[in-house]
C-alpha cells in the first residue's frame, strides 16, 4: 500500500524526506501558537468587549433617568471605541443564523457573549470588514446597537504567523528543489548513459560529475564500458583470424576430395565438410561487431511488412496499427524476425505476427501452428548449436544458432525474447519485447 503512495523517482523521495520534516514542524508550531497564543489571545479579546457590553447595559438604566444617554454613549465611543445606537422603533432582534459552524472564532465570540450578556442578543461578526454588530433586546420597545470594532476583539497576529510561518518555508523549499536537481542529475545522466549502453550505444558524451560517491560510481561505469568493448574487439579479431585459419584447410580438402570423388565415394565426407563450412560461417555471424551498424529510426511495420513480401511466401497474417517507429539497427532487427520467421516456416502452416505498442515498449507476437518447445527447452534453445532434434535440424541445414542470434540482437537493443505456448491452441509464441 505505502509503495503506492510514495513517489518512485529519487527527485520527489529526495523532496519528500526534506518536506516531511518541514510540514511536521509547522503543524507542531502552528498547532502551539493557535493554542496558547491566538485562540486564548482572541477568547481574552472578546470577554473584554463583551463585559464591556455588559457594563454599559448596567449604567444604561441610571444614566437615562438622568437624561444624560448621550453623554454616556460618547465616553464609550471615546474610551474604547464602541460605537452606540439606541433603536426605540425596533420590538424583536432578527433571527437570521450568522455563525458559521466551521468558524472557530464565530465559536469564541457566541460562547463569550452568551457566558457575559444576560440580555436577548444578536450579533454578526461579518456585518461589514471594519464592525461586529451587536443587538441587544432591553425591552419590547427598545434595542441597542453595538458596533464592535474587529481591531479590539480579533488578533491580527495569527495571518502575520502564518505568512512568517509559510513564506520562509517555501522559499527553502525552491532553494532545496534547486539543490536536489543538482545533485541528482549526474544520476540521472549516469543511469542514461547505462541504458544507452545496454542498447549498444556507445556514445562520449558522458561526462564525470556531482559528489565524490556519484563521480565514483561513473569512474567505475566508464571502466567496466572500456574492458566490455575491448573484450567485443578482441572476441572479434580472434575469431575472424580462426576464420582465415580454418577456411583455408577446409577449402584444401574440398579441392582434394572434388580430385579424389571419381566414384563419388566420398559424397558422405564432402557433406561433413560443407557442414563444417557453414557452421564456421553462422558462428561468426553469432560472434561479430554487430554494435558497427548505425543506429536509424525506422517502421518497423514496414520492414516486417517488406521481409514478409520479399522472403517469405507461407500464409503469414500481420495484425498491427499503421506504424511503429522504432529506433535500432535495422538490419540487425531484419534479420532477427527473418529468423524466428524461418524457424516457424519449418515446423508450421500459418503464422501471425502481432505488433502493438504497451506504454513505452514496443512488443511483437510471433504465433505459429506447429508442434511447439517442451518446456524444458525452451530456454536450452537460446545456447549456441543447441538443436531440439538434432537429426532434423541435419536435414534442414540447422546448426542451432538462429535463436542464439536471435537473442543477442534483442539484447544488445536493451529488449527481452521469451518463447510461450500458443494462446489460441498448439504452436509456439515467440514474444519480443524492445523498449522504445
Amino acid at each position: 500500500m505505502l509503495r503506492k503512495i510514495f513517489p518512485k523517482t529519487l527527485l520527489f523521495r529526495s523532496l519528500l524526506i526534506v518536506i516531511a520534516p518541514i510540514i511536521l514542524i509547522q503543524i507542531v508550531v502552528g498547532g502551539v501558537f493557535f493554542d496558547s497564543i491566538w485562540y486564548k489571545t482572541n477568547r481574552g479579546l472578546v470577554r473584554s468587549a463583551a463585559n464591556e457590553v455588559n457594563t454599559f447595559l448596567a449604567l444604561y438604566p441610571e444614566y437615562k433617568q438622568k437624561n444624560k444617554t448621550n453623554e454616556l454613549i460618547n465616553i464609550y465611543k471615546d474610551k474604547s471605541g464602541l460605537i452606540i445606537s439606541i433603536k426605540k422603533e425596533t420590538q424583536q432582534l432578527p433571527s437570521t443564523e450568522t455563525v458559521k459552524w466551521y468558524s472557530l472564532y464565530d465559536k469564541i465570540v457566541l460562547e463569550e457573549f452568551t457566558d457575559k450578556i444576560k440580555n436577548p442578543y444578536w450579533h454578526n461578526v461579518r456585518f461589514n470588514s471594519s464592525f461586529v454588530q451587536v443587538l441587544v433586546l432591553l425591552n419590547k420597545n427598545e434595542v441597542i446597537e453595538f458596533l464592535v470594532p474587529k481591531s479590539k476583539i480579533r488578533s491580527t497576529s495569527g495571518r502575520i504567523f502564518a505568512l512568517w510561518i509559510t513564506v520562509p518555508s517555501l522559499i527553502f523549499l525552491f532553494i532545496s528543489i534547486i539543490f536536489l536537481r543538482n545533485q541528482i542529475r549526474p544520476i540521472v545522466h549516469l543511469s542514461q548513459a547505462a541504458e544507452r549502453f545496454g542498447k549498444g550505444q556507445f556514445d562520449s558524451d558522458f561526462k564525470v560529475s556531482g559528489a565524490l560517491e556519484i563521480r565514483q560510481a561513473s569512474y567505475e561505469f566508464e571502466r567496466m564500458k572500456r574492458r566490455i568493448l575491448k573484450h567485443i574487439s578482441q572476441r572479434t579479431a580472434m575469431l575472424s583470424g580462426i576464420s582465415h585459419d580454418l577456411k583455408t584447410p577446409l577449402t584444401r580438402l574440398k579441392l582434394q576430395i572434388e580430385l579424389l570423388n571419381k566414384n563419388q565415394k566420398l559424397n558422405s565426407l564432402k557433406e561433413e565438410i560443407t557442414e563444417m563450412e557453414k557452421m564456421i560461417n553462422e558462428y561468426l555471424d553469432f560472434a561479430s561487431n554487430q554494435y558497427s551498424q548505425p543506429l536509424e529510426k525506422f517502421d518497423i511495420i514496414e520492414l516486417i511488412q517488406n521481409l514478409i513480401g520479399k522472403s517469405f511466401k507461407k500464409n503469414i497474417k500481420i495484425k498491427s496499427p499503421k506504424n511503429l517507429i522504432f529506433s535500432g539497427r535495422k538490419n540487425l532487427i531484419r534479420r532477427c524476425i527473418a529468423n524466428i520467421i524461418n524457424n516457424s516456416q519449418k515446423y508450421s502452416e500459418n503464422i501471425l505476427i502481432t505488433c502493438k505498442k504497451i506504454k513505452k515498449t514496443i512488443q511483437i507476437n510471433i504465433d505459429d501452428d506447429g508442434p511447439g518447445i517442451a518446456d524444458e527447452h525452451k530456454e536450452k534453445v537460446f545456447r549456441p548449436f543447441y538443436r531440439v532434434d538434432k537429426s532434423r535440424s541435419l536435414k534442414d541445414n540447422s546448426v542451432g544458432l538462429g535463436l542464439s542470434i536471435v537473442e543477442d540482437i534483442v539484447n544488445s537493443h536493451g529488449g527481452t525474447v521469451k518463447l510461450l505456448n500458443n494462446p489460441k491452441g498448439k504452436g509456439l509464441r515467440v514474444s519480443l519485447s524492445f523498449p522504445n
